[in-house]
């Protein structure tokens, strides 16, 4: 490195410590293991510490069999040897492909796969976080990917140290610890560790990115320096969280899936807050795990402060429906409309990917869940914005049964505001309730 020094190395007892003391008090966390130098030191280093420290968590290690490569079940495999061998408990996830393995964009589908499985098994082993390998290296490639896709702030902001997917915490303590040192720790106790071909791929973005981190170091741009500015990047992002919280709670109202703002409010904040703030709803309404591309929400708000904005634009599947005093923003029934969805059993069930309708007392009776269509009222609120919402009728057309229970919340992936969440509306037993 250039002009910076290296990382504490994460081989005393006190790096230790103040790597993985957050987690003391937690009664269980999980393990990600590839086999890979980052995560297989991750593991050993956890070890170390469980043994330092009464206070750590019990810990169950986790490999992914994602099935790109004939070795991949052998290496998986042999990190749940490993894992017994130091005396944890291990379970091998295995990603089993519907027909060939993907093509498009093999590593994105890997990462979104791998979530997914160590969701599940998150859940199901009851475990209080799951803990990743990223290291500042990782931070260093990330922040210069976003950079070259033009990126703001969030995205500068880099790999955050903490996220939550489907209600599951993931943590990277090491964020601030160098690949270097976590292969020293593994050359120097002499455990082997697995060196996957694609990490050094220049098919890959991240690969080439890589590759350009020795050069500019020698301009100061290290992987430390690069890391730091994520690290500012992230109070600022934070700080304009915050400001985007104040304005949800003081401008934005929730209707059950539906929601709309103050314009008056919203002129008035600064451009970034109320950019975010739209951001947000659009994706409270339509949940994704990827904001719409800024150009477009970018475009609606330079008009909207022009006063040019038209009465109703759509993005990212999302109304934007301005009225008087108020934007209602709400989903777009798309060129085939809303989905019916046939149930014959009672319990959740997903809707449009927007609702969870709860149904009790269903009597074995084939029910369809819908929108509410044409004709629909609810309020002030827009009829388009109305016929969006679910709505439940017997598949024969008859009557429903005179005991059902129905309750729909939206599904959140975001809250819109720091103390605001989706409200659930509840429907009780008649179609009068249901229009």
């Amino acid at each position: 490195m250039t002009g910076c020094s290296a990382s504490p190395a994460p081989l005393t007892a006190t790096s230790r410590a103040r790597l993985f003391s957050p987690l003391a008090g937690l009664c269980r966390v999980g393990i990600a293991v590839s086999g890979g130098p980052d995560s297989t030191a991750l593991l050993v280093l956890f070890d170390r510490w469980k043994h330092e420290s009464p206070a750590a968590p019990a810990l169950v290690v986790l490999t992914v069999d994602h099935g790109l490569r004939p070795e991949a079940a052998r290496e998986a495999d042999a990190v749940v040897a490993f894992a017994n061998r130091l005396g944890h408990p291990a379970e091998k996830l295995v990603w089993r492909h519907d027909g060939p393995p993907p093509v498009t964009d093999i590593q994105a589908e890997a990462r979104t796969a791998r979530y997914r499985l160590l969701v599940e098994a998150a859940h199901r082993g009851k475990l209080d976080a799951v803990l990743l390998a990223h290291t500042r290296d990782d931070q260093a490639e990330t922040l210069l990917m976003h950079l070259a896709r033009g990126s703001g702030v969030a995205g500068l902001s880099g790999m955050p140290a903490e996220r939550t997917i489907d209600g599951v915490r993931f943590l990277r303590p090491l964020l601030d610890v160098t690949k270097a040192d976590l292969v020293a720790l593994l050359d120097d106790a002499g455990i082997p560790y697995v060196s996957d071909p694609s990490n050094a791929s220049d098919r890959y973005t991240r690969v080439r990115f890589r590759k350009t981190l020795p050069a500019i170091a020698d301009l100061g741009l290290t992987a430390e320096r690069l890391a730091g500015t994520a690290r500012r990047m992230a109070r600022a992002e934070a700080a304009l969280q915050s400001a985007t919280d104040d304005l949800a709670l003081r401008s934005a109202v929730s209707h059950g899936g539906i929601w709309s703002v103050d314009t008056a409010a919203l002129a008035a904040a600064p451009d970034e807050i109320g950019l975010r703030l739209i951001v947000r709803l659009i994706r409270a309404i339509r949940p994704s795990e990827h904001p719409p591309r800024a150009d477009a929400p970018e475009g609606w708000h330079a008009a909207f402060r022009a006063g040019t904005v038209p009465r109703r634009a759509t993005m990212a599947g999302v109304v934007l429906h301005l009225r008087s005093d108020r934007l209602w923003l709400y989903a777009e029934a798309g060129r085939t409309g809303f989905p019916e969805l046939v149930v014959d059993t009672d319990g959740d069930h997903v809707w449009d990917n927007r609702f969870a309708v709860s149904i009790a007392g269903a009597e074995g009776r084939r029910l369809v869940i819908a929108a509410r269509g044409p004709g629909a009222r609810s309020g002030d609120m827009p009829a388009a914005a109305a016929a969006s919402l679910p709505t439940v009728r017997a598949a024969d057309g008859g009557d429903l049964p005179a005991g059902l229970t129905i309750a729909t919340r939206p599904i959140c992936r975001q809250s819109p505001g720091a103390s605001e969440d989706c409200r659930s509306v509840a429907w009780q037993g008649s179609t009068d309730n249901l229009s």
